[in-house]
């Protein structure tokens, strides 16, 4: 009879498998926390950029900080790391918790910042620190440095990217979602002390320090390059993001392509089967794919439509495979925490230089071209192994230019007998297009308001989404004849444009949380300045200002956008019942701006408004021609009108389906079934953009 397998030998094989397990679960938990923070802190603080900058900040230093705890503790005793390790695992799961819903300031990167330390640090130090200090137990058992553990930990966070949006956002509360991640986070620190008692029962010699290898130079060349790399990919991801955010509106599913591609790349590029001719054809691949975005798209504001999308993809995609082969070709053979948070401070660095330095050195968003641009050329110098500064200048120059070039023709010929300016910041690029008969604001691909400026009767008048017939138009109209003075709320204020409404007597409120706008909407456009009643322009997000006023309004009218969404967090039922609350005394209609390419937002508006008991009207409107008293510049326009149920009959006769012989024609929709989907129910606590996005339309309608 055989004799049964020692305790030390079994233990030798459960510590692989335990490795491979914590490592991808604790990339996942690392990555799902962060759209879960997001959304949590939206309806505390609002949409400004406090808010999601901090965030972005928070979790960019934790990352930092995980990588250097661990890089520290690795050289250490094994019987110190093991400690250390469950002291912290400990500290972990007890102090998690999500942010309360109290907010008495608004929203700064310290604030945000501190809030989010408070609740989750222990953890994501815990969970970022996970894969490089299992690096470093598997090189103390005398393995070779585990790279491949590196491929395992970005499968995890792109499993977590790839589930947020498509099944996490969609199925579970954001209540629902801390529980489950709570539950894992546990799961991970026993997972991870498990395999540090286990590595401390089975080395020899754990209780003693490291002992010196071979000293391994890490020439400062190496080091810059590793930081350069590092950071350019993560700045052409988070420009790619950029772009499909300008289309979707900002959330996760916008991230989910180029991170995607971004952890793919790390994924596949660390496997250990890499090839050197993979590297070459990453090559070709991404001069290719920068030469198919120029021409589709270049440095105009032309959509991302279906085609131009997957181009956008595949520079992506090319870009990031290419920095990340060159980076595992350039890896240390010994050294690895060192390396590891060298890439950790350029993808930090990256992050930020796009998040704070970006918008104000670039007018208008062309990082994401540019920064192909230099991994063509690093690509290249590697390929060549010409380090010298002239051939990298000339290298430079001859693959910048031609891009650079093209780019500057087609900014040209966007305003051909016109000028455009150009304007940016942290809350996004605008663009104020002017020729001798209009000016007009837009938003990368989004237009957002114009005024026809040929005579002063031509400035009076509301053009575009808010013309006379339009919806807001013949709702505000309508108000008017019965009511001698009104109030008005506006949450987004574009060029504004509703302000051309208001009579003597009458007040408007506009919020908008982007400092630039309030400006252009003064500078550009004299909608604010020649209305006839009195207009108030707060910088403020829309929600939170409503929450601290005490006044009431006739009408309420949501016309924020993120790109080509409405932010989330002022369609759920907490915000419409905010909205209710400021309309009662004055029986007021809260009207939703729904004019979009790729978002319904009706179903979701209308579940949302009857479970509070209101009824919701969908009022989309085409207008052919204008006429010289209304309807100037007309375009399909679709708005949502939320009122009581008694109401809903008299209101939709107020949008009648033909007028002028067809001239102006209307598709006028309510629901009259008593079943609706309480899955399309927004909240603070659930909500999805997989709800209101048509995706396949995105991606695959030219």
């Amino acid at each position: 009879m055989s004799e049964s397998p020692r305790p030390q030998s079994v233990l030798n094989q459960v510590l692989p498998v335990l490795v491979i397990a914590v490592v991808p679960l604790a990339a996942f938990l690392a990555f799902a926390i962060q759209p879960l923070m997001g959304k949590r802190l939206l309806p505390i603080y609002g949409g400004t950029s406090g808010t999601w900058l901090g965030c972005m900040v928070y979790f960019q230093l934790a990352l930092l900080l995980g990588y250097s705890w661990a890089a520290w503790l690795v050289r250490k005793r094994v019987a110190l790391q093991v400690t250390a390790t469950a002291v912290l695992a400990l500290l972990a799961v007890v102090s998690f918790q999500l942010p309360n819903d109290s907010a008495d300031a608004t929203a700064s990167i310290l604030r945000v910042v501190w809030r989010l330390s408070y609740t989750t640090l222990p953890a994501m130090v815990l969970l970022f620190s996970t894969a490089p200090l299992l690096h470093g137990w598997l090189r103390r058992r005398g393995e070779e440095v585990p790279y491949y553990l590196y491929s395992i930990s970005n499968a995890g966070s792109l499993v977590a990217v790839l589930l947020y949006p498509f099944f996490i956002e969609t199925s579970l509360r954001l209540s629902d979602q801390a529980a489950t991640w709570h539950v894992l986070l546990l799961v991970a620190a026993a997972l991870l002390v498990t395999a540090g008692y286990i590595l401390r029962r089975t080395t020899p010699g754990s209780d003693e320090t490291l002992p010196a290898e071979p000293a391994e130079p890490f020439a400062l060349g190496l080091t810059l390059l590793w930081v350069w790399l590092s950071a350019l990919t993560c700045i052409g991801m988070l420009g790619a993001t950029y772009h499909l955010a300008a289309e979707l509106g900002s959330s996760p599913l916008a991230w989910v392509g180029p991170f995607s591609a971004y952890l793919l790349s790390f994924m596949i590029a660390f496997s250990g089967r890499w090839r050197p001719w993979m590297t070459m054809s990453c090559i070709v691949w991404l001069a290719v794919s920068l030469t198919g975005f120029m021409v589709v798209k270049g440095f105009t504001a032309a959509t991302v439509n279906a085609g131009t999308a997957w181009w956008l993809l595949s520079l992506t995609a090319s870009g990031s495979f290419l920095g990340n082969a060159i980076l595992h070709g350039v890896r240390p053979a010994l050294r690895f925490e060192r390396y590891y948070l060298v890439l950790a401070v350029g993808g930090v660095l990256g992050g930020l230089v796009s998040s704070t330095v970006i918008p104000y050195l670039l007018a208008r968003p062309i990082e994401f071209e540019l920064a192909s641009v230099a991994l063509l050329a690093t690509g290249l110098l590697w390929l060549t192994g010409r380090r010298d500064p002239a051939t990298v200048i000339i290298t430079t120059l001859v693959l910048g230019i031609p891009v650079v070039g093209l780019g500057i023709h087609q900014d040209g010929a966007e305003a051909p007998g016109g000028q455009m300016v150009h304007t940016r910041d942290l809350y996004g690029h605008i663009m104020v297009k002017t020729d001798a008969r209009s000016v007009v604001l837009s938003s990368d691909t989004t237009t957002h308001g114009s005024q026809l400026t040929t005579d002063a009767a031509a400035r009076r008048r509301p053009t575009l989404y808010y013309n006379e017939s339009s919806g807001v138009g013949r709702t505000i109209e309508r108000l008017q004849a019965t009511r001698p003075a009104m109030k008005v709320g506006v949450i987004g204020l574009g060029a504004g444009t509703l302000a051309a409404y208001a009579r003597t007597g009458d007040i408007y409120d506009f919020w908008d949380i982007d400092p630039k706008i309030l400006r252009v909407a003064r500078a550009n456009f004299t909608f604010v300045a020649e209305s006839a009643g009195r207009v108030n322009l707060i910088e403020r997000d829309g929600r939170k200002a409503l929450e601290e006023s005490k006044s009431d309004y006739d009408l309420i009218v949501i016309d924020a956008f993120t790109g080509d969404g409405v932010p989330s967090h002022l369609l759920t039922t907490e915000a419409l019942t905010l909205y209710f609350r400021r309309l009662a005394a004055r029986d007021g209609l809260l009207l939703v701006h729904a004019s979009t390419r790729y978002s319904r937002l009706f179903p979701v508006v209308e579940a949302t408004a009857r479970s509070l008991g209101r009824t919701a009207i969908d009022v989309s409107t085409d207008i052919s021609d204008s006429l010289t008293d209304r309807d100037w510049d007309p375009t399909h326009t679709e708005y949502i009108v939320v009122c009581r149920p008694e109401q809903a009959k008299d209101i939709a006769a107020w949008y009648p389906p033909e007028e002028d012989k067809g001239r102006v024609k209307r598709l006028v929709r309510t629901v009259d079934s008593p079943l609706f989907n309480p899955q399309l129910i927004w909240s603070d606590d659930r909500n999805a953009a997989l709800d209101t996005l048509d995706l396949g339309q995105f991606l695959f309608v030219p």
